[in-house]
């Protein structure tokens, strides 16, 4: 079951087709299409939906949890008779923890089993949850709630979001706005009971009613089926397998173990301005989660208010869900919004929210605040991984994503400490050091659209929309006719085209001379586009349906003579 949750179970060698025909002549031959069981097959729907519901719970046991420490953060005071900021330093220490340690949570379900990974994780966040309510000092808190439950928080997360990319391609961005709207509904959920269970029962009975409701997560990684049980051609995958163990293959042919942790993508200085954008933007963007509900105690808010607060919060995160789904999965031909424009929105959104908590007062006030705050924080967190889905190759995105998370970490722990400590000395100075690092990402943002000079392999940099491919490009020769017609004088050749006949001309290359690259070095043969460009994929050549004898099988365009040949298919039988 664990090789079956790896990326690579629909990659079936070359050399294995041969082994199941080796008595078929006619069938070993190197024109043989193996690429409908290379590719990985994709439901898009079926189990996967009980997937995606799945996967909505799991982040709302992880990052919906983590986020509503705000509401547990007052009976910790009381219980722990700590500071403040030092109860709003532990519940960050958790988040800190999670997003650290996301890389190589990602590497250890892609090396073995997602489904196992998703279940040792909920058993480690439903025994952090134990040991926290038996704890009475807060280096012991520190201990079992800041590290042991973020630890088991990552990996309860990360194993959903890559169970749900095996099954979403083509509805991949409607299905993470539903996963991700988890962790707004988690937050509400978890506030709640935080002041309806903890503040009755008190902080031991309270956390352990909350030890039975976290360990939901772990029976919610039963539901994570390998999508390759829905393969059309899963028999004849499982047969190659069976004669691949019985092969006896040398030391010396197996492929090199990948490291613990490929630092591929990092390459990219895209994908670098992207981490740095996002380290940059989570200083400043988790802190009211942790310090809304003190600062809205101190200017004289009852229990009750703060309560409404925290509940108004997470639903505003899963409205900012929803709508920027709703953005992106729909696109409208009146209306284009680019997923780096969304992403660049939200967090100036984030920032207006920031700027208000500076001069914001009466409950009314922090309820309309609240409401712009949540929905810039879900529409951030949805458009940030969407731009990132954009940026980055598919093969590259879940290595991708976890350097993107995993450098939130460290500023997250920063900035939720400084702002406290700034609001301790001086009230409400803080926001305005949050502010700053918001819009800094904002615009570290901007800087990562603009494509690499370098022959990167992770993204594709060439903009379809600048350079569309038109007929006579492609690595497989000239595509007559092509999505746009004949080719005009001087594209597709001499005079003007410095390719020889057929070639690309000028108008098909980019400034860097990559357009060959950046559209055809993806795995697939297509190519997809950004969802701004209208223009239809490359016309590919097509395949004959009927098979050819070993020996007589040329490509189109490579007869010698030109004349056309025609053959008498021969029917071998082999017992």
């Amino acid at each position: 079951m664990a090789a079956e949750d790896s990326e690579s179970v629909a990659a079936i060698c070359e050399r294995d087709m041969h082994s199941l025909h080796r008595n078929v002549p006619a069938l070993r031959r190197t024109d043989v299409d193996t690429s409908a069981i290379r590719h990985h097959f994709y439901p898009d729907g079926g189990w996967g939906w009980a997937v995606c519901g799945a996967a909505l719970t799991a982040h709302g046991l992880s990052s919906g949890l983590l986020l509503a420490w705000g509401a547990a953060a007052p009976h910790a005071v009381r219980h722990l008779h700590a500071r403040t900021i030092q109860t709003a330093w532990l519940g960050c220490a958790a988040l800190c923890t999670s997003l650290l340690v996301t890389p190589l949570v990602v590497s250890l379900c892609r090396r073995k089993s997602t489904r196992l990974t998703a279940v040792f994780g909920g058993l480690v966040m439903a025994l952090a949850f134990l040991f926290t309510s038996f704890a009475h000092q807060l280096h012991q808190v520190s201990l079992s709630y800041g590290v042991l439950l973020g630890v088991g928080a990552a990996m309860v997360r990360e194993a959903a979001s890559l169970m749900l990319g095996q099954y979403f391609k083509r509805r991949r961005a409607t299905a993470e706005c539903f996963m991700l709207s988890g962790i707004g509904l988690g937050m509400s959920t978890f506030s709640a009971f935080y002041t309806d269970t903890v503040g009755r029962l008190g902080w031991r009975l309270g956390l352990q009613a909350a030890t039975g409701l976290v360990a939901t997560g772990f029976f919610v990684g039963v539901l994570y089926r390998p999508a390759s049980l829905y393969h059309p051609q899963r028999r004849a995958i499982s047969h190659l397998k069976a004669q691949r163990k019985r092969v006896k293959h040398k030391k010396a042919l197996r492929p090199p173990r990948p490291p613990l942790i490929d630092m591929a993508p990092l390459h990219s200085r895209a994908v670098r301005l992207l981490v740095a954008a996002a380290a940059a933007a989570a200083t400043g963007l988790y802190t009211p989660a942790f310090h809304l509900g003190f600062q809205a105690a101190k200017e004289g808010v009852p229990e009750a208010g703060v309560r409404l607060l925290h509940i108004i919060l997470g639903l505003g995160a899963a409205l900012g869900c929803y709508v920027a789904g709703a953005v992106t999965a729909r696109g409208s031909e009146q209306c284009l919004v680019s997923r780096q424009n969304l992403v660049q929105t939200s967090m100036l959104g984030a920032a207006l929210s920031l700027l208000a908590l500076g001069w914001v007062s009466g409950y009314h006030g922090y309820v309309l605040v609240t409401w712009l705050y949540g929905t810039s924080l879900g529409g951030t967190l949805y458009s940030l991984k969407m731009y990132t889905m954009e940026r980055v190759r598919a093969r590259y995105f879940s290595r991708t994503w976890g350097f993107v998370q995993g450098a939130q970490a460290l500023p997250v722990l920063i900035g939720v400490a400084v702002t406290g400590y700034i609001n301790d000395s001086n009230p409400r100075c803080g926001y305005y050091f949050s502010l700053a690092f918001t819009l800094v990402g904002a615009v570290l943002v901007h800087l990562s659209a603009w494509p690499d000079t370098g022959s990167s392999n992770v993204t594709g940099d060439c903009d379809p929309c600048v350079c569309p491919p038109l007929a006579g490009v492609g690595p497989l020769g000239p595509v007559p006719g092509g999505p746009l017609g004949p080719l005009p004088l001087g594209v597709g050749g001499p005079p003007l085209g410095p390719g020889g006949p057929g070639g690309p001309g000028p108008l098909h290359q980019c400034a860097q001379g990559l357009h060959a690259h950046a559209m055809f070095s993806a795995p697939s043969p297509y190519h997809q586009y950004p969802l701004v460009c209208d223009l239809p994929p490359p016309t590919m050549p097509l395949r004959a349906t009927r098979s050819v004898p070993e020996g007589l099988y040329r490509p189109p365009g490579s007869s010698a003579s030109g004349r056309h040949v025609q053959v008498i298919e021969q029917i071998t039988t082999s017992v």
